[in-house]
Order: C-alpha cells, then structure tokens, then sequence
C-alpha cells in the first residue's frame, strides 16, 4: 500500500539512469550510492530533472544520505546555489513490510522507489519533513531522490521506519548499493533543467529582473551606509526614520539588542553625496515597524512599541521610553511587522514562532512540529491596533503566520500580506475583517514554556476566510511585504505590493463580489539593488523602497542591504491593466490598444488561441506549502474585443468558484511595444452574477497621507 503525503500537478519527470529491474544479488555492486549535482544558475521553484545527455558537474560515491547544510552537500567549486541534485541507486530490504521513509529537504525534493512516488516535498522551503509509505518485498529496490536548491540554505536527509519500529532512523549506510567501478565523468558549465521553464524569459514565466520603466531608481545611501532596514517613515519635516538590524535566522533567541535606528536629513531631492545620516541612541530587537504621529516616532520590535520624542521641538529625540508591553516575544521568529496610523489607532501585526532543531531542544517542544510550527504565547498571528492616546489595545483579526505588511486605507479597509508555510500553501495578500480568522493554526504542543500547550490562534473557532489574492508560489511573489494604496498614475486606486525573497515590486487590483473582495495580481518589476522589505510614499510623490537580507532564504539573491527612490517617469508603457470577473469569464484590459496584424487588433483579439486560461486551488494542511491542486486548463469559447482594441472579454464558463485563474496573452501594442509581462493570476473566490456584478474597488491612501501629495 502506498500512501503519499503530497502532490503536485505540474513535475514532469523523465525515467531515471538506473536499470529498470534491480538486480537479483549484490554481484557488481558496491556500498554506497551515487550522488550528482548539476548547476543551472536561474532560479528553481520545483522539482524536475535535468535533459537527457548532461554531464553533471560533480558525481560522487557517498554512503549516508544524511546532509544538514549546503557546504555538507555541495563540494568545493561547485556553485551553492540553484543548482539540481540526485541521489541514484538501491535499497537492500533484509525485512519485508510496510516501510515509511520520511525525506528532510531543503529546497524541493521528490523520493522514488521502484518507479512509484513515495514522498513529494516539492517547492521552495526551509529544511523541514515529509513522509510517504510503501510495502517493499525483501531485496534490492532502485531509488532515485531528486532535489533542488534555489538559493540560502540547503539539507537532504533520508531516515526510515522499518516495519513494527515505532520511530524514524537515519536510513543506515549499510541499506544502499550502487554500481561498483562506475567512472565518474563531470564536466563544466551550466546544465538544462526540464520544470518547463527553460526556454521562458523574465516577464512570461519568470520573475522580471530588470527595473520598471514606470520608475526611475535613484540611490538614496551615502557612501559606507548599508542599512539592513526593517521599517521606515517620514518626520514632518522631511526627514525619514528607517531601523536597521542585522537578522539572524538561527532559531536562536537572542537577549542582546540587534538593532538601532538612523535620521536622514536632506532626502527630499536630495542624493547620495547631500544626504546626511544620524544615528540615534538606544536598542531594539528585530524592529520592523515605524511610524510617526505628532512628531513623535514610534517603533515596534519583539517585546513591544517603543516611543522617541522631540519634546522642545528643535529637532533632537531626547525621550526614548517604553511605550506599549502587550504582547510576549519569545521565539526568535516573533517579529512584530507594521507599522501605520489612521484616526489615532496604530495598526500593526504580529508573527508566529518557528520550531527546528536547536529551538525545539532549547525550548523542549515535545512532539512533532508539522511545518515548522510551534507552540506561542497569546494573541501571536494577529492584526492589532492600539490608541496613540490611551494605550487600549484591540487584536483585531487571528490566524496571519509572518504578516509582513500591513496597509490601512482612507475607507478604514485593512489589508495584510502573508507568507507561504504552516497552513500556507501560497503567499496571499487578506483584506482583513475584525473577529476573522485567516487559516493559520498556531501549534498546541507543550514545552518547558508552555506546560499545559501553547495557546491557539485567535478567533480559530472561526472557519478560515480566503485572501483576497492568492500569489502563487516564486511565480507573483515569495516572500510579500508592504501592501501600499497607490494615490496617482494610470493605476491609482490599486495597490503595489512589495516582495523581498523574489525581490522588486508587483502589483494587485481588487473588485467586489459577493460582498467581499478579490482581485488580480500582476508584475511590475526589479532592479533594486536588495528584496523590497519596505514600500512608502514621499511628500515628493515618490515611492522609496528599502532592503533587508539574512542568510538561508530571507533575501533576494543573498543582497542584504539597501535604499533607493523611485521616481514617477509618466513612461508609456505597454501591459495588463486590468483583469475583472465577469459571470462567464474574464474581462483583460491593456494600458494601448492592441496590433493586429494584417487582420487588425479586432482580428487578433478576437482569436482565443492568442489567450491561455488555466485554473486550480490550494488546500491548507498543517504541512509548510502546499502544491496546486485540481490544475487544468480552461477553455475559451469566445474572445470579444472592444470597439477600441484596447480589451477583450473572455467568455469561459468552465471558470469555477475557488479557483486562481491564470491568465497568459502575448500581444503587441499599435505602436509596436511587446507587452511587459505576458501573465496575471485573477483569484476568482466567487463568480460574479447578471444580477450582482463585480463592483471596482478604489484603495484610497489615508487622508493624512494623501494629502502630502504635490
């Protein structure tokens, strides 16, 4: 009997390199098996396995399949990142049975035996379990482990559960064989990686590298200033306040402070050279929220806010005090993200803790931790918000894992963003209501701390409400931050959402139906010098942009540090404006009138072979991630074109409710510009009526905010 852990709807893999049928005996066989690794160099998100014919660029024998961390894996000279490994050869069974093999990997990774899918543990993840089970009969049985390693840290370890044991083991040296005397050839350079994306390019099917033409990026740090910022917020006066502290992901919970914050002086226009930087006295732990009311700054890190204040005016903070202790940190994961103000209320939000190896022994977590999670204290996984006047506290909505934004509109809607993990199949984008729970479920297990079990999330007596927007998995976003209302420009009324791990800035339309919201997310671009860890808007109009990075997977291609501004350039750029839902399909509007051709744009439009539509849904487990689900293409029956030719109404009636609907189309414009990203994922939690349409959603920047606007 088999019973799989996961699935996943999109690997492909091709037959592997040994035989079909194991031998009958060990002739020509050595202990050990046969470790490979080839190097791609362009970002991984799943499991697949390189062409036929290449050459890998290390081949080793090795007896344990038991590696805790990259430089164990990978050999010297070989790149550590983005790279494809397998694990090749034989298991000897000396008892039959049932046998459960749980695959510890970092990234993704998919285990074999016998030609039958035992363990999938696919996408990009911190080192964490899978298991799968199998009957196996006594004697050799091929297996075949497939791995890939994207970037930060990496692990691969195999551990069995033999029949009547009632605990997982290393599976022992003395289980694998492999071809004896085998010549092991290698060979430089890069290797071609079958997912599927091997012949894409950044904007249709992968992530946009390249800065987006809508803005230009100037830097913003005078030399020898590389701040790890977490938060930041502009002064009255101008100045901008940003945290810097260095992230550590460890697991360990450290006592010592770690961060400080800097006043700018001279942004507004001003550059690198003009910019002068002062730091301020005093320390936080993680501080990752910033904002500033009256004049006073208030900071939000671990143990609580914290409030600096200029109490003469003259420009100098001399009060430095503990504002607000009404929560309990004590996981180094318990990050407290945020931070933004609206009638005299501070919103922000609160992370949960994360359980591997040192912690869960420090901590002496008893039991398993699926995904991850672990036992918290209480009200971890919230929305907060607390009265700049009185101090009462409100924990507004429960069941956010890392909400590493928050945005607060003019009309009092509150959004978070959150990240992929425990009861996180994807990253999504909430528009958050109060007494909500949004899916995750904070670990119950007991432990030196929390004797009786940690505490569960708030509000989880509640069924779980869908995000707005799904943001499928290192397609759209990674690692989401900053939601932010964007005040002007042809997308005024949307929302720029920034992205650390996949790095830039995307971008998301939302629409009513059903009486509540969901909407489309689409990409914008890169080119910043770090992962976009905070989003802000200027009294100048323009948006400024800060970077953080740490080792393992928190950062965009290992950069760490950054500032920069993005001014507005009025490009007339070519791309998806908007997708909304119709009741039998989808409505794609672009920002030009689209080419046709000989036949004229009406001609192309109206084609639906120049349109792709594919749908699927996610299911929460307790599992960190989870794989696309019921995934198939949708048919478009009738593609009708405006009288202008610059949109189209798909008509698909096979879109269901539940459902993220991908969308791909490949136009020109009339001027001859290509579109600048070929893709958008529409979140189609309801399917709008004749009766009920989809009403336009407008975030509307919070006045006080707005009103900064040039």
């Amino acid at each position: 009997m088999l019973t799989v852990a996961s699935l996943t709807c999109f690997v492909f893999l091709i037959a592997g390199t040994v035989p079909l049928d194991p031998p009958r005996n060990l002739d020509g066989l050595e202990q050990g098996y046969t470790l490979r690794i080839y190097e791609i160099a362009r970002d991984l998100d799943r499991v697949a396995r390189v062409a036929e014919g290449m050459t890998p660029n290390s081949d080793r024998l090795e007896q344990r399949i038991d590696f805790k961390d990259v430089d164990a894996l990978v050999p010297p000279g070989i790149r550590r990142n983005q790279i494809a490994i397998e694990a090749l050869g034989y298991i000897e069974i000396t008892e039959p049975g049932n046998y459960a093999f749980e695959l510890r990997c970092d990234d993704g990774g998919i285990l074999d035996i016998d030609g039958t899918r035992v363990v999938v543990h696919d996408g990009m993840h911190p080192p964490s379990p899978m298991a799968g089970e199998i009957e196996l009969d006594r004697g050799l049985h091929r297996f075949r482990i497939d791995l890939f390693q994207n970037g930060g840290g990496a692990a691969l370890i195999l551990n069995w559960r033999k029949p009547g044991s009632g605990r997982y083991e290393l599976v022992p040296a003395d289980a694998f064989r492999t071809e004896a005397g085998v010549t092991r050839v290698v060979a430089p350079g890069m290797k071609v990686y079958k997912d599927g994306r091997e012949n894409q390019q950044p904007g249709d099917g992968l992530p946009i590298e390249v800065a987006y033409p809508r803005f230009a990026i100037e830097p913003m740090r005078p030399k020898d200033f590389r701040p790890k910022i977490g938060g930041m917020a502009f002064l009255p006066d101008g100045r901008l306040v940003v945290s810097d502290f260095e992230p550590v992901n460890n697991g360990i919970l450290r006592t010592e402070t770690n961060g400080t914050l800097h006043i700018l002086t001279g942004v507004i226009g001003g550059t690198p050279e003009t910019i002068r930087v002062e730091k301020l006295p005093g320390g936080y732990h993680d501080p990752c929220g910033i904002v500033c009311i009256d004049g006073d700054i208030y900071v939000s890190h671990r143990p609580g806010i914290d409030r600096l204040r200029d109490l003469d005016k003259d420009g100098v903070f001399e009060t430095h005090e503990e504002w607000a202790r009404p929560w309990v940190g004590d996981n180094y994961h318990h990050f407290s993200f945020g931070l933004k103000e609206k009638d005299r209320w501070i919103y922000g939000s609160l992370s949960t803790s994360i359980y591997f190896g040192n912690t869960i022994q420090t901590d002496g977590v008893e039991g398993d931790t699926p995904g991850l999670n672990g036992p918290n204290p209480p009200n971890r996984g919230t929305l907060y918000r607390i009265n700049v006047d009185t101090k009462e506290i409100e924990f507004l909505a429960g069941g956010f894992r890392t909400p590493n934004g928050v945005e607060v509109t003019d009309s009092g809607d509150m959004f978070v963003t959150d990240n992929q993990g425990a009861w996180m199949p994807a990253s999504k984008l909430n528009h958050v209501k109060e007494g909500r729970f949004y899916g995750h479920y904070n670990g119950r297990q007991k432990s030196r701390v929390y004797p009786e079990g940690g505490h569960a999330s708030l509000f989880s007596e509640n069924l779980p409400s869908p995000p707005a927007v799904w943001l499928p998995q290192n397609e759209i976003a990674n690692s989401p931050t900053t939601p932010l209302a964007i005040s002007s420009g042809p997308f005024a009324g949307q929302i720029w959402l920034a992205e650390l791990t996949l790095g830039g800035i995307n971008r998301v339309s939302l629409e009513e139906v059903a009486g509540e919201l969901q909407g489309c997310a689409y990409r914008a671009g890169n080119g910043l010098e770090g992962g976009v860890q905070r989003l802000i808007e200027g009294p100048d109009g323009c948006l400024y942009a800060c970077s953080i990075g740490s080792g393992g997977n928190w950062n965009w291609r290992d950069t760490r540090f950054g500032l920069e501004r993005l001014r507005p350039t009025n490009a007339d750029l070519f791309e998806i404006a908007l997708v909304t839902a119709t009741p039998d399909g989808l409505l794609v509007q672009f920002t030009k009138p689209v080419q046709g051709g000989g036949g004229g744009a009406d001609a192309w439009l109206r084609n639906p072979k120049n349109f792709t539509l594919r749908q699927w849904r996610y299911e929460a487990t307790e599992q960190y991630g989870g794989p696309k689900l019921d995934d198939e293409a949708v048919e478009i029956v009738e593609a009708i074109p405006s009288k202008l030719g610059n949109s189209v109404e798909l008509r698909a009636p096979g879109i269901k409710a539940g459902r993220v609907v991908y969308l791909r189309t490949k136009p020109v414009s009339d001027a001859g510009d290509e579109i600048w990203s070929t893709e958008a994922w529409y979140t189609m939690n309801a399917k709008p009526t004749k009766d009920a349409p989809a009403k336009p959603f407008v975030a509307k920047p919070i006045a006080s905010a707005a009103a900064k606007q040039p």
